[in-house]
C-alpha cells in the first residue's frame, strides 16, 4: 500500500512537467477524513501548471481525479497562495525540480522577442500559507537544511539556490511567505549522482528557536536551552573521532510583526559532518505544552538519527528521491528504514521516468557474514505483506536487497541506490495525443 495523499500528487505533477508526459491521478486522498484535493494540494498543482504552461483537469477543492497535461517548463517569477494555513513549504517539493529543468525565457521587448537569445536562467517563487505546520517541514528546514545540502551536492550547477522564510505564518490564519530562487541547468547537462553513504564525524550542531506574536518572549530562549542541553547529553555519548563532542551554536529570536503573522513558536536543530552531510529536525510549540518539552522533542528526533549513523534525516530521505531519479549515474543515500512517503516517491519515479530503478539494501548488523539477498520487483515490494518478507528474512539470514519502492519494517540502516535517468533540460517523453499515464 502506497501513501495515497499529497506525496503522489506532488511527485506525479513534478515529473509530468519535467518529462512532458501527461499524468492522471484517481481516487485522490480517498481514505482521508476529508477526501479529495485540499487547498494546499490544489495550490501546488496550480503552481506546477503555471511553471510548465500546462492544463490541469479536475482542479477544484474536493476533486478526486486530476489530469495534468504539461507544456514546457519556463524560468520566470511565479506566486502561489494557499489562502489558508496549509503548508506552503510542501510546494517546494513539487516546484523546485521543475524550476531546475525549466527552459530559459527568451529576451523580450513589449512581448516581442528581440534577439531570440535566452534570458536569465533563474526562477523566483513566492509561496504563501503556513510556514510552520503539522506534518510538513518548516520553512527554516528548507532554508537551513535542504537548500544548503543541494548546493553542496551539486556545486556550481546550483549556484544561487536560496530559500528564505520572509514571514512566518501559523494555524489557523496562515499568512506566511517563503521565497525560493532556483537556477536552471545548462542545456544538455544532467545532474551528477548523489552520494550520501558515509556519515563521518559531526563537526557542528546548530539550534535555532523562535517565538512570535503573543507568545511570551522568553519562550524562544527556553526552547533553545532545552534543545541544547538534550543534544549535549547525546553528543557526549557518541564516538566522534579524536576531536570530542562538537560545538553547538545557539540562536533564539523573537519575531517582529514584519517577520511573523500570528502566534507561534518552534525550534530547528541540525548537525553537520565532515563528509558533507547535514541532518535536521524540528518541533513547533503547542498550546499547553511546556517549551522545554518542545525543545527536547526536536533534540530527540535529531539524536535518533545521529545515534543510528544515518546520512540523511527522516524529512530529507523522501525529498531526495526525485533528485536521485532525475540525476545521472548511480546515486546512494544511507538512511533509516525508508518511510511510506519515500517508498511512494520511488514507485512514482520508476513508473514515470524511463530507466530509473531503485534498490534498497538493509545493512546487516555486525557479526557473521550476511546470507543470500532477496530481490523482488518494485510492484511486488510495494504490496507484499511484511510478515511474508520477515519470514523469508529469517530463512536467509543477514542483509536483504530489495528493488523499487517497497521494503518491510525493520530497524537499523538502509542503503538506497538509484540508477538515474540522466535527465536534461528540453528532453521530453510526450505520449501520443490523448494518452495519459
Amino acid at each position: 500500500m502506497l501513501e495515497g495523499g499529497g506525496q503522489i500528487l506532488r511527485y506525479s505533477a513534478a515529473l509530468s512537467a519535467i518529462s512532458g508526459r501527461a499524468v492522471g491521478v484517481e481516487r485522490v486522498r480517498a481514505k482521508r477524513t476529508r477526501p479529495g484535493l485540499q487547498p494546499q494540494h490544489l495550490t501546488s498543482l496550480r503552481l506546477v501548471e503555471q511553471l510548465c504552461s500546462g492544463s490541469l483537469e479536475g482542479g477544484a477543492v474536493g476533486s478526486s481525479r486530476i489530469v495534468l497535461t504539461p507544456g514546457a517548463p519556463t524560468a520566470g517569477s511565479y506566486v502561489a497562495d494557499t489562502k489558508t494555513a496549509g503548508s506552503c513549504t510542501l510546494m517546494v517539493q513539487a516546484a523546485m525540480p521543475v524550476c531546475v529543468f525549466a527552459r530559459p525565457p527568451l529576451e523580450a521587448n513589449g512581448g516581442a522577442t528581440t534577439s531570440g537569445r535566452p534570458g536569465p536562467a533563474t526562477t523566483r517563487l513566492e509561496l504563501r500559507g503556513g510556514t510552520d505546520a503539522d506534518l510538513a517541514p518548516p520553512g527554516g528546514y528548507l532554508q537551513e537544511v535542504l537548500a544548503p545540502l543541494l548546493g553542496r551536492l551539486y556545486g556550481p550547477l546550483m549556484e544561487g539556490l536560496r530559500v528564505e522564510t520572509v514571514r512566518r505564518g501559523f494555524y489557523p490564519r496562515g499568512g506566511g511567505v517563503v521565497t525560493a530562487t532556483v537556477p536552471t541547468l545548462p542545456p544538455g547537462v544532467p545532474l551528477p549522482p548523489i552520494d550520501l553513504s558515509r556519515r563521518g564525524n559531526i563537526t557542528q550542531v546548530t539550534v535555532k528557536a523562535f517565538s512570535a506574536g503573543r507568545v511570551p518572549t522568553n519562550v524562544a530562549s527556553r526552547l533553545a536551552a532545552a534543545a541544547e542541553a538534550a543534544l549535549r547529553r547525546t553528543l557526549r555519548k557518541l564516538p566522534n573521532g579524536a576531536g570530542g563532542p562538537p560545538p553547538i551554536l545557539v540562536e533564539a529570536t523573537v519575531e517582529t510583526p514584519e517577520t511573523a503573522f500570528g502566534d507561534g513558536c518552534g525550534v530547528l536543530v541540525y548537525a553537520d559532518t565532515d563528509t558533507g552531510c547535514r541532518l535536521g529536525a524540528s518541533a513547533k510549540g503547542e498550546r499547553g505544552v511546556p517549551a522545554e518539552e518542545v525543545g527536547e522533542r526536536a533534540a530527540a528526533e535529531l539524536a535518533e538519527a545521529l545515534e543510528a549513523g544515518t546520512c540523511v534525516d527522516q524529512w530529507m530521505q523522501d525529498q531526495l528521491i526525485i533528485w536521485m531519479a532525475l540525476g545521472g549515474g548511480v546515486s546512494r543515500i544511507l538512511c533509516a528504514e525508508p518511510s511510506l512517503h519515500t517508498r511512494t516517491a520511488m514507485v512514482v519515479a520508476e513508473q514515470l521516468l524511463p530507466g530509473v530503478k531503485f534498490t534498497l539494501t538493509r545493512q546487516a548488523p555486525a557479526g557473521p557474514a550476511a546470507g543470500p539477498q532477496q530481490q523482488a520487483p518494485a510492484a511486488e515490494q510495494a504490496q507484499a505483506p511484511a510478515a511474508a518478507a520477515e519470514s523469508e528474512g529469517k530463512q536467509r539470514g543477514g542483509g536483504k536487497k530489495q528493488e523499487g519502492g517497497g521494503g518491510e519494517g525493520g530497524q537499523g540502516l538502509w542503503l538506497v541506490e538509484c540508477q538515474g535517468a540522466g535527465w536534461t533540460v528540453g528532453r521530453t517523453l510526450a505520449l501520443p495525443e490523448g494518452e495519459v499515464e
